[in-house]
Parts: C-alpha cells; sequence; structure tokens
C-alpha cells in the first residue's frame, strides 16, 4: 500500500466510524527544515477545537509492520477523546500575560528554515535561529507544544524582545539542562540493560529533563563556561539534532575535518530530517571564552 492509499484508507475508517457532521481535512503544514508533512484535522460538528493528526509517523509505524487496523483504532481513540476541548481553554492564547509564563525557545538551522522564519518571530544564533513556543504541561494528551508566529504578536500588541525576555526566563526553569557522559546515557537509554564500553574518548551529552529541544541549552546563562569547567579544557561541540548536543575534548580531536565529515554523515543517514540541527562543528576555546563556528 502506498502512501496515498494508506491515507485514503485512514480517512474511509474515520468517516464510517466517527458521529455524522465531523469534518476531515487534509492540511499540508510546514515543519523544520522546510519538510512538509500531511495533518488531518477532524473537527466534530459544534466543536472549536480539532485534533491534528500526523499521518506520515503512522505511515512509517505501517511500513515497519504495524498493522493497518490497530493505527486506525489508535487514531479513533484520539478523535473520540470528548474532554480535549472541555479541559483546554481555547482563549487561552488571546491573553499575552496568560501565556508568558509558559513561553520556551529552541534552536532550528537558520537556512534550512528560510520560509518558515519569515512566518514567525526569531533571532540570529550562529548558522541557527532562536524560535520561540508555547509549552503546555497540563493538557489532555500531555505535552503540548505550540510555535509562536508573527500573527500571534500582533494579536498581543508584543514583540521579539518580550518574547526573548520571557523565553530567558521560563526555559531553564522549564527545562532544566542535563549535562552527563555518554557511557551514563547510553546506560539510562538502554534502562540499565547495557554496559557502556568506554571509547577512550571521554564524551558529554547536553540536553534538557525532557530531552526534547534539548539543543537550546547551549543559550542558558553560563552553560558553556560550566561545561569547560567539567572538561577542563577547550571542547568541540557537536549538533547531534535539535534535541541534544555532544561535548567533546578538543585535545581527544585530531583532525576537526573528520568531526566535520562525520556530522554530516550523521544527519544525512542517522537523524531525522525534521530533527538535524546543522551540520557546523563548534569549538568553544579557552582563548575566546564563546562558542564559535569552525571553518574549512
Amino acid at each position: 500500500m502506498n502512501y496515498q492509499e494508506f491515507v485514503g484508507s485512514v480517512t474511509g475508517f474515520l468517516r464510517e466510524s466517527l458521529p455524522g457532521g465531523t469534518r476531515l481535512q487534509l492540511i499540508p503544514l510546514e515543519k523544520n527544515n522546510g519538510i512538509i508533512m500531511d495533518g488531518l484535522s477532524v473537527r466534530k460538528e459544534g466543536k472549536r477545537v480539532a485534533p491534528m493528526i500526523y499521518l506520515d509517523s503512522y505511515y512509517r509505524e505501517y511500513l515497519d509492520g504495524r498493522s493497518l487496523r490497530g493505527i486506525c483504532d489508535q487514531i479513533l481513540e484520539c478523535c473520540e477523546d470528548s474532554d480535549f476541548e472541555e479541559h483546554f481553554d481555547v482563549d487561552f492564547f488571546r491573553e499575552p500575560e496568560r501565556v508568558r509564563s509558559t513561553v520556551a525557545y529552541r534552536l532550528i538551522n537558520y537556512e534550512k528554515n528560510r520560509e518558515l522564519l519569515q512566518e514567525i518571530p526569531h533571532l540570529p544564533f550562529l548558522d541557527l535561529a532562536v524560535v520561540f513556543y508555547s509549552l503546555l504541561t497540563d493538557t489532555p494528551v500531555g505535552h503540548a507544544t505550540v510555535l509562536i508566529r508573527n500573527s500571534h504578536l500582533e494579536l498581543w500588541g508584543k514583540n521579539t524582545s518580550w518574547l526573548y525576555e520571557a523565553a530567558k526566563e521560563n526555559t531553564e526553569k522549564l527545562l532544566p539542562k542535563r549535562l552527563v557522559s555518554m557511557e551514563d546515557m547510553i546506560y539510562e537509554l538502554s534502562e540499565g540493560k547495557q554496559e557502556p564500553e568506554y571509547a577512550g574518548v571521554p564524551m558529554y551529552v547536553l540536553t534538557n529533563s525532557r530531552k526534547s529541544f534539548g539543543a537550546a541549552c547551549l543559550l542558558y546563562d553560563g552553560v558553556l563556561g560550566e561545561c569547560f569547567r567539567r572538561l577542563e579544557e577547550s571542547y568541540y561541540l557537536i549538533p547531534s539534532s535539535v534535541h541534544e548536543v555532544i561535548l567533546i575534548p578538543a585535545s581527544a580531536v585530531g583532525d576537526s575535518r573528520e568531526l566535520c565529515a562525520l556530522v554530516q554523515e550523521m544527519n544525512r543517514t542517522q537523524v531525522r530530517s525534521t530533527e538535524v540541527l546543522s551540520d557546523t562543528v563548534y569549538l568553544y576555546s579557552e582563548e575566546t571564552r564563546r562558542l564559535e563556528m569552525i571553518d574549512f
């Protein structure tokens, strides 16, 4: 079954299973790095909030062997959550002072997101862009994020500086940083089932408590200097993904060009296209005490 047939099967199942008057609409949405994903809007009659189902991820599960019926049943369960609008204040986003305490920032690639950046407030940072979102931690579906757009600022009568100040105040509190060794991270991800082998090169992972958009931790006040004190020397910073970065002591790297080639290869083969941060390798040096891009 190809993707279009999959979409037809899912929407047909939902039309037969959901109450009459439910409106199904397939909407192409631009995600990170210019990737277009199909969102299926499911709006029940008389409801102001419509769940958005991303079918691309479900199709990958289907290709990996998950049954079509199992996927359809899960999507239907999500659509039938009648409590969502009851517990979610749909007027929340009209009041900037209520939104302010939820504003956080994250990092995305500047060049890959030029079109998106025309529609959202942002600040440049090296070859990246600082963008802003609302982190909602108490919704019927758990944690949720809403990307803040220029239209929101117009509605609120606010500017990017207001957003940055709010995000600078909130992000580290909402998403505390985590700096752990690569060995400890592997052990943690395997839930204690895999004893990591020490490769001889001390590497550290910088992310946040949720391991979501954790690369933004490098923006936290004093964190780069803290990493320098932890490694006790200059270090390279590898943009593993939008969710984390990897730190490697400079003395452990023979040729930084090989490190750059490794990052590019990882981004092409190991990282989901929507989660790639950058092909650039960065250096925090003892001399400058700031993060710089490595040019070749």
